[in-house]
């Protein structure tokens, strides 16, 4: 009677938890068929391969592929439904759709994070306060549109790279090709060779366009090298558009770099319509290089070669002797190394050498799966580097709450490197059953996977 009372037990306290995983194809054969099985809390982990049609995400979940964006693709749209807040979350696909948007969210604020985003208008926002981080939005045309549009609400864009999309028409208004907003958070992100273009129009911030209506933060962002051109029209910069107007509150415009931003009409690198209209938080900027005399807004912008290590090759990571470096608002949050705050979207770890010459191209490296998986007593996780790096490897539980810290802004050799996690917290104590992710920090890039612990 006793070791049946003792397997009930065990069976009703594991139970619920092995139910909160749901496994695409191995349960269901869709995707959506996972969503629908599932409830709130659960997570829904998809295998590679590839896989379509359209999805509707009415419950707080997890939506998440097991081995990440470049080995699980999917093809369609994807829409919330209206109970949707930030404890859903879409994690890890490679997404590509033919007809926009791909992404379509309306009023509500789900999180969509580490996802690589292609083909048409990627993500459109309505009255949202949704987080958009870590993805890499790539490729995308549109005709006329913007690849990232927000209207109303106060989302948060960060650690995006945003890159090689680009919006043209015949006759009309061209603006914000990257991401088109009226407030909100836009930070560390790279937004680089994007092309705003019209015939007869107007084409106006290839990178950011902001409307009025609404105060927005926008800090620690680097903006390079994006385009705006018109054939008989007018062409506005290149860079970034702010149109302010009474309605706006506060605007905050600090520690970015516009550089080299090309346009055949008005203004340099940033465009501000109005800017008496608000109060702006605006310095610590650097813009160079971009069509148009740049004028600075702040007592501490500067005007210079921001120095980049290679922007050929898409590398906006700065140099060594980069003016960037220490030189951003003192009242911001240390570095990572705990250094002044650089301008830009990367900062320049000096704990790896200050007289080093410096990468030749971004930091390269593999996060392989752990072994065993599911797993026991103990997994190990192995990645690779291709030179020496700050690295940082934690524990994730599927809330997103960090459950351990393995390693943190360790200076490690090139190389392979093992770190076994033992299944237990940053005190120590034993965690319980159920899915955990594994999240590698590299020189301000990062990748995650998911592993299983069964106790």
């Amino acid at each position: 009677m006793r070791i049946l009372l003792f397997c009930a037990i065990i069976l009703f306290s594991v139970s619920p938890i092995f139910a909160n995983v749901i496994n695409v194809p191995g349960e269901y054969a869709t995707i959506q068929a996972g969503i629908d099985a599932a409830v709130n809390g659960d997570t829904v982990l998809v295998a590679p391969g590839e896989f379509a049609g359209s999805l509707f995400i009415d419950k707080n979940i997890l939506l998440t592929s097991a081995h990440g964006p470049d080995s699980t693709f999917y093809t369609g749209a994807i829409q919330f439904g209206s109970s949707i807040d930030t404890t859903c979350k879409v994690r890890g696909f490679n997404i590509s759709n033919i007809f926009p948007p791909t992404i379509e969210i309306s009023g509500v604020s789900p999180i969509i994070e580490s996802n690589k985003i292609n083909g048409s208008l990627s993500i459109s926002l309505d009255n949202s306060n949704a987080i958009i981080r870590g993805n890499i939005i790539d490729g995308n045309y549109t005709m006329g549109g913007s690849i990232i549009v927000a209207n109303a609400g106060y989302p948060i864009f960060e650690n995006n790279i945003i890159s090689n999309n680009s919006s043209s028409i015949t006759d009309g208004w061209v603006a914000g090709v990257g991401i088109h907003f009226d407030s909100g958070i836009i930070r560390r992100n790279l937004i680089f060779h994007n092309y705003a273009g019209t015939a007869f129009g107007a084409a106006s911030g290839a990178g950011i366009f902001k409307d009025p209506r609404g105060g927005c933060e926008i800090y620690n962002n680097t903006i390079a090298q994006n385009s705006a051109s018109t054939y008989r029209g007018l062409c506005y910069c290149s860079g970034v558009h702010l149109y302010l107007d009474q309605y706006d509150t506060l605007v905050v415009f600090k520690n970015n770099i516009v550089a080299f931003n090309i346009n055949c009409g008005y203004g340099g690198g940033v465009c501000v319509y109005n800017p008496d209209s608000v109060t702006m938080d605006w310095d610590y900027n650097l813009m160079y290089g971009n069509s148009n005399p740049d004028e600075p807004f702040g007592p501490h912008d500067i005007l210079i070669d921001p120095l980049f290590v290679d922007t050929a090759s898409g590398n906006y990571h700065l140099l060594p002797n980069s003016p960037c470096i220490d030189a951003g608002d003192p009242s911001f949050p240390l570095d990572p190394d705990s250094t002044r705050c650089d301008i830009g979207a990367y900062f320049f770890d000096q704990t790896v050498g200050i007289d080093d010459p410096g990468p030749t191209e971004p930091y390269q490296f593999a996060l392989s799966q752990n072994y065993p998986n599911p797993f026991n007593a103990q997994t190990t996780i192995s990645y690779c580097l291709d030179k020496p790096a700050t690295v940082s490897l934690r524990i994730c539980a599927i809330t997103g709450q960090v459950v351990a810290n393995l390693t943190d802004r360790e200076t490690q050799t090139a190389g392979e490197h093992r770190i076994i996690w033992d299944g237990t917290d940053r005190r120590g104590a034993s965690v319980s059953t159920g899915i955990y992710f594994y999240e590698l920090y590299v020189d301000g890039y990062h990748e995650s996977k998911a592993m299983i612990l069964i106790k």
